[in-house]
């Protein structure tokens, strides 16, 4: 009778473990699922580095004169930005929703184009102001700085290794 006790203690410690063991694969396999489709959204928005960056090089007072400068644009521009995320959050309520219109959803896309098209000008308008106050030389360090910004991943046309020229490209 022991014996048969410790087997069915045995066999059910066992089967919890296989059972824990499952779980964890499973559950591991499913996070990877979900990292992998979440990979694409977080490197989209990582590409680009936030505008602030392009002035690291600047001396620290015109550094810091730049970071207020843009917070005060975000800060003048926030109900914009915010509109322009509720329309597109709209559209794609809408969606998910079945109550989807082509022309209402087209209408509050464009509405929030022309939203961040308006934001952006402002920060840009912002920045050109800023730029204008600078000595030349901090605004040349500037300028590399949004060419940072702006093209992070890409190299000055200079700078880039010529491309060897295959039979179908076109030759100049």
């Amino acid at each position: 009778m022991s014996a048969n006790r410790s087997l069915i203690v045995a066999l059910v410690v066992s089967g919890a473990l296989n059972l824990f063991l499952i779980g964890g694969i499973a559950g591991a396999a499913w996070m990877r699922q979900e990292a992998r489709r979440e990979a694409p959204i977080a490197a989209a928005l990582a590409q680009r580095p936030p505008l602030w960056t392009a002035g690291r090089d600047l001396p620290p007072q015109q550094r810091r004169a730049l970071r207020r400068t843009l917070r005060e644009a975000a800060l003048e521009n926030r109900a914009d930005a915010q509109a322009a995320r509720a329309e597109r959050r709209a559209v794609v309520d809408a969606m998910r929703d079945g109550r989807f219109d082509r022309a209402e959803a087209e209408r509050r896309m464009a509405a929030a184009r022309t939203l961040e098209s308006g934001v952006r000008a402002k920060v840009d308008g912002r920045l050109a102001a800023f730029a204008e106050g600078l000595p030349p030389e901090e605004r040349k360090v500037l300028a590399e700085g949004l060419r940072r910004v702006y093209a992070p991943r890409q190299r000055p046309r200079e700078e880039r290794p010529e491309r060897p020229r295959g039979k179908n490209d076109a030759q100049p």
